[in-house]
């Protein structure tokens, strides 16, 4: 598989990627090189692109998240940095997604197959897909009334058993629920 290079002139074009934050004192004086209709501005580098926004996630045909920590805004305005080898072809048909643990926030939440941290134990789903299965795992992991249903003895121990059989295998929520032995 080809891994396209994305660079100022296309990565806003049906990509995924996950910027890091940065200090908002990086681009305080510099003039963007772009200002989106919503007034993000983006200014670009030759390794990648600043953007200061104060939406992250869906932005317009792009799937971007900002990998954060809380009290890094200006008035709800956010800054990011991607290197170009960062971003990675989006679409609703192709299974790019899995899911996993995310590292830093301890959150399950998605990446794309074409980044270093995939693994090929996760099942690769299509972005509709994936977005079903995130909101089964955070109804396993916020609510309770669903594992009355189930014998168990341990709830942390069940929790983990359908969030790994979610993550690493074809099986739906009630198959692993039949499936699941205490």
């Amino acid at each position: 598989m080809t891994k396209l290079n994305f660079h100022k002139q296309n990565f806003f074009k049906n990509t995924y990627c996950v910027f890091k934050a940065v200090d908002f004192q990086i681009v305080k004086n510099k003039t963007p090189d772009f200002v989106s209709r919503s007034g993000s501005q983006y200014f670009y580098m030759n390794d990648g692109v600043y953007r200061v926004s104060s939406h992250w996630g869906r932005a317009a045909t792009c799937r971007w998240r900002l990998q954060t920590e809380a009290g890094i805004s200006k008035n709800g305005t956010k800054v990011g940095f991607a290197q170009w080898t960062s971003f990675y072809k989006d679409n609703e048909v192709e299974k790019l997604y899995f899911i996993q643990q995310d590292k830093f926030t301890q959150k399950y939440t998605y990446f794309h197959r074409d980044e270093p941290s995939y693994d090929s134990k996760f099942v690769l789903r299509t972005a509709g897909d994936t977005r079903k299965v995130l909101r089964q795992i955070k109804n396993i992991t916020t609510a309770t009334k669903w594992a009355t249903y189930i014998p168990h003895n341990d709830l942390e121990d069940l929790r983990n058993y359908l969030i790994n059989g979610l993550i690493t295998t074809n099986k739906t929520l009630p198959e692993l629920k039949q499936e699941y032995i205490y």
